[in-house]
């Protein structure tokens, strides 16, 4: 958010301090290399793995190109909320 965005320090701070509530933090374990076009969306799948998550909500192309890594599922915003309210 601070690079993307240029978000000030006072919001990130707040931000932080939101998330925290609802989130789990994670240090991953592994490195993994299944796109290599894009470093930052590894860095996404070694966070969901470390999490035990069970699903990736994503809009980005790559990530959802794979369709699934390690059990998890990618999906995009509107298939989950289907798969969720199915």
């Amino acid at each position: 958010m601070r690079d993307k965005f240029q978000w000030p320090k006072e919001d990130l701070d707040e931000a932080a301090i939101a998330l925290a509530d609802f989130t789990v933090r994670v240090v991953p374990a592994q490195t993994i290399d299944a796109v290599p076009e894009d470093p930052d969306d590894n860095r996404v799948l070694e966070c969901a793995v470390a999490a035990g998550s069970r699903y990736i909500v994503t809009g980005d192309a790559a990530l959802l190109r794979l369709g699934e890594y390690a059990g998890i599922r990618i999906l995009r915003v509107a298939d989950f909320m289907a798969l969720i309210n199915a």
